[in-house]
C-alpha cells in the first residue's frame, strides 16, 4: 500500500491524514495486531494496521504476511469463496459483494478484511455482523471520499432485491453509517483556539 493510495495529497507537503489533516510523511505508522475472536470463528489471523500516529485513524487494514515483516512486498489478494449455493437470495448476495470487491480492488484499495470475514461467515452473515457489532469497514469511507459510494456495503444492503435479508432497522443503520461516512471530520483544537481566543482578549 502506498500512502498516495491512502490519503489525500496536499501539493505543500505532501499526503495528509483525511481525519487530522497532519502530514503522513512524519506519522505514517504500521502494526501488526491479532484480534480476540470466540473460539469458532476459526484460527486467529494477525493483520497489518496502518495508521496516522498524531490522531490514531486507520487509513488501511490487510492481512499479515506469513513470509515477512509488515509491509514487505506486496499482500496477494484472497479470493471470495464461492457461495454454497448460488440460486439461493444469500448465495445472489455474496456473488454481489465479490462483485463490488472486485471494482473496488480495480480502484487501488484491497478490502481483505471484508473478503476473510465473508469467507468465514458468508456475505450476508458478514454484513448483519458488522451491522450488530456497530463497525464499519474502512474502504467505506474511502468509497465515498472518492465520489463512489455505490460500491459500499451499506449502499448494497438498502437495495431493494435484498429487503428479505435484511430487516428494515438494519436497512436504516447501514443508511446512517453512509451518512456519516460522508461527513468531513473536523479540527477540534482548532475549534478550541477559536473559542478561548476571545477570553483571552476580554481579560
Amino acid at each position: 500500500m502506498t500512502v498516495e493510495n491512502a490519503t489525500s495529497e496536499d501539493s505543500s507537503h505532501g499526503p495528509v491524514c483525511p481525519h487530522c489533516r497532519e502530514p503522513l510523511r512524519s506519522n505514517l505508522r504500521q502494526e501488526q495486531v491479532t484480534p480476540q475472536q470466540p473460539a469458532d470463528l476459526g484460527p486467529e489471523l494477525a493483520v497489518t494496521l496502518t495508521y496516522c500516529g498524531r490522531c490514531g485513524w486507520t487509513l488501511h487494514v490487510a492481512p499479515a504476511r506469513a513470509d515477512g515483516p509488515a509491509g514487505h512486498g506486496p499482500v496477494a489478494y484472497e479470493e471470495v469463496a464461492a457461495p454454497a449455493d448460488e440460486q439461493t437470495l444469500e448465495g445472489q448476495f455474496q456473488l454481489r459483494c465479490r462483485d463490488l470487491i472486485g471494482e473496488i480492488r480495480s480502484l487501488g484499495f484491497n478490502p481483505n478484511v471484508w473478503v476473510a470475514m465473508i469467507n468465514t461467515l458468508g456475505a450476508a452473515g458478514a454484513a448483519k455482523k458488522l451491522l450488530a457489532d456497530h463497525h464499519m469497514l474502512v474502504v467505506t469511507p474511502w468509497l465515498v471520499r472518492r465520489g463512489r459510494p455505490e460500491l459500499t456495503l451499506e449502499h448494497e444492503i438498502g437495495q431493494p432485491r435484498w429487503s428479505g435479508l435484511f430487516t428494515g432497522e438494519e436497512r436504516a443503520e447501514a443508511a446512517r453509517r453512509q451518512a456519516r461516512a460522508g461527513k468531513t471530520p473536523h479540527r477540534r483544537r482548532g475549534r478550541l483556539r477559536a473559542r478561548r481566543a476571545p477570553r483571552r482578549s476580554g481579560f
